[in-house]
């Protein structure tokens, strides 16, 4: 759904409002709200080009979307729109809040905490924590249990013992607090930042923040409470301000997100009940999930004018998915693991995690190599990769470095030969040896299928989570819950309702659920 904020049930909305109003600030009552495929982002880029038609430039005009994907996605669209215009120095506040913090804030990432750090941290604290990558390339996000609901308590604006008391964790408070402490004093010794400090250092200097003409929130379902306040701090200093986002698609309140602000929201709303992805028959299906949500607005959307098809399987492995486009989803990432190693004995490409199934490094040197068996020339680059695989009898000793070659220079088999050592022009899985057994069988199961290995890949493997905002012509979900969840779908089923209400909305055509190997531990489609 997408709205224009008019007012709120919560006090500080109804100060946000009167502080506009008292301004004498253009504030018309608007809203609108939107449904799986219903042209939402176009909707929203609408209202930014009307903007920019009656004369608003767009350094005027905050996009601020939960991903970085998504805002860029926005930016590009509304760039596409205006060519003559940059889209750096033009549209600056395309971005997440978390990217707005750190502009506004004018830091840089030597004031961010590194995978160093939290290492070093790690260790003064004694726990092991696990490192992951996030949409910003300014930052990295650490995993483990104890830091993980340390952060969802600051996020929801909690004290941390309460949290701790309601949250039922099976980790002793001394042990909990001690790692909370360790970590503050960390970050405090050596001036460093996380991604929360971002949000709570911006909020207490409001004065850094863009006064803007025209704020878009995208994906609001999924805003923290921290992520909220820093909406109204946005707002008291611009002219107007858009929401938008589909409360039926909170699927990160286990993560902190806070769709009860979105649901308190309050305004004219404009449904935008046409729905131009999802089919009659998933359509139905899915309505039939989404009612089952206790707590939501009520709406009703259309789907798109073509029948489409829900099948069912007893396991993954009777469903083709060699031909077509298609996206494979479980709840948690550890489901897709079989699937993984299923595809991949398939001779299947495919991503998972936005990584290939055959690493770039690997394709470069496999495709340079056969390229140069059949007379073309490659440059130093692709000559470096190859040599990182080819096998100890396939060059003279000292020649690996390529300590004389010419980076500039472009190569052909027999300059390598003359020139560089190589000693053989034997098909790929033979020259380059120093690629893993099981990865060259797979590369030539690959090969053998006629797959194209550059390109688009038509497989992807996510979890339903990592999908939002994906879709495809061709769905497969497991329906199987983890241990968590199962115990979440008995205490509040509602966010498991959403979570599955998500996967399900992402197919175009075609609809294939696998049901799960334990009727108690599965999602009840």
């Amino acid at each position: 759904m997408a709205c224009r904020v008019r007012g709120d049930r919560r006090l500080v909305l109804k100060k946000w409002i009167t502080y506009i109003r008292s301004q004498g600030r253009r504030y018309k009552k608007s809203s609108a709200r939107r449904n799986p495929g219903s042209g939402k982002t176009t909707y929203l880029l609408n209202i930014a080009q009307t903007e920019l038609e009656r004369g608003i430039h767009p350094s005027m005009i905050g996009y601020f979307s939960f991903t970085r994907k998504a805002a860029n996605e926005a930016k590009e669209r509304a760039v596409a729109q205006f060519p003559d215009l940059n889209s750096e120095v033009d549209f600056p506040w395309y971005r997440t809040l978390h990217s707005l913090a750190y502009r506004c804030l004018g830091i840089g990432t030597k004031n961010m905490m590194t995978a160093e750090d939290y290492m070093a941290f790690a260790k003064e604290a004694g726990i092991s924590v696990a490192l992951e990558a996030t949409d910003e390339e300014y930052a990295v996000r650490v995993d483990h249990p104890i830091l993980n609901e340390i952060n969802i308590a600051r996020i929801r604006g909690e004290d941390l013992r309460t949290y701790y008391n309601r949250s039922r964790m099976e980790i002793e408070w001394f042990h909990f607090e001690f790692v909370e402490r360790c970590y503050r004093h960390y970050k405090q010794s050596k001036g460093l930042m996380d991604f929360t400090d971002l949000l709570e250092r911006l909020l207490e200097e409001p004065h850094r923040l863009p006064q803007l003409e025209t704020v878009i929130i995208d994906e609001a379902q999924d805003l923290s409470r921290i992520q909220w306040n820093l909406v109204v701090a946005l707002a008291q200093r611009c002219k107007q301000v858009y929401v938008a986002g589909d409360d039926d698609q909170a699927c990160f309140n286990w993560a902190g997100a806070d769709v009860k602000s979105f649901l308190n929201l309050s305004g004219e709303i404009k449904v935008l009940d046409q729905s131009y992805r999802v089919p009659a028959k998933i359509h139905a299906l899915a309505n039939n999930v989404v009612k089952r949500i206790r707590v939501r607005q009520p709406k009703t959307w259309k789907p798109r004018d073509t029948q489409g098809t829900v099948q069912y399987y007893n396991h993954f492995s009777q469903v083709d998915v060699s031909k077509g486009e298609w996206l494979i989803m479980a709840s948690t990432n550890y489901m897709l693991n079989e699937m993984y190693y299923w595809l991949k004995s398939q001779g299947i490409l495919f991503e998972r995690n936005g990584q290939k199934s055959v690493s770039d490094i690997i394709l470069t040197a496999v495709l340079g190599w056969e390229a140069i068996r059949k007379g073309k020339e490659v440059p130093f680059s692709v000559v470096k990769q190859i040599y990182k695989y080819l096998g100890s009898n396939c060059i003279k000793r000292g020649y690996k470095t390529l300590s004389g070659a010419d980076p500039e220079c472009m190569y052909t088999l027999k300059s390598l030969q003359e020139n560089h050592g190589l000693t053989t022009d034997a098909i790929w899985h033979e020259a380059l040896t120093k690629i893993g057994e099981d990865k060259r069988d797979y590369l030539v199961a690959l090969l053998r299928r006629g797959t194209r290995l550059t390109g688009k890949t038509y497989v992807k493997l996510s979890t339903i989570h990592g999908a939002k905002g994906g879709e495809a012509d061709n769905v497969l979900l497991l329906t199987d819950l983890s241990a968590k969840f199962a115990r979440e779908y008995d205490r509040n089923a509602d966010d498991i309702h959403r979570l599955f209400y998500v996967g399900l909305t992402r197919a175009r055509e075609s609809l294939h659920l696998v049901l799960p190997k334990n009727e108690q531990k599965g999602f009840r489609v």
